[in-house]
């Protein structure tokens, strides 16, 4: 994502799916999850409880696709938020401990 400076209305985010593995360590081919999938959220609207970087696991349906810069991008309402599964910081640190 670009420098562009967006900030969403209300309760609304602007999101990123994050690609699910394709492949297990085994070496089995995994299908994309049909329900429930993971995002990383680029922008919030006046939510408190979701914040810049939280990675969330978010229910398929409404959503307005966008291309930004070459990226995909969607935005959702938050009551299509599951789950907040952590932050990418966190993400981040955790991998950079364990290599």
């Amino acid at each position: 994502m670009s420098n562009q400076i967006m900030k969403m209305k209300n309760d609304y985010l602007l999101i990123q799916e994050i690609e699910p593995e394709v492949k297990s360590k085994g070496g089995l081919y995994l299908p994309k999850p049909k329900y429930n999938r993971k995002a990383l959220v680029l922008s919030v609207g006046e939510s408190q409880h979701i914040k810049k970087g939280d990675i969330v696991l978010r229910n398929l349906g409404k959503s307005t696709i966008y291309k930004i810069n070459g990226e995909t991008c969607e935005t959702i309402h938050l009551n299509d938020i599951i789950m907040v599964i952590g932050n990418i910081k966190d993400t981040d640190a955790t991998e950079t401990k364990s290599t």
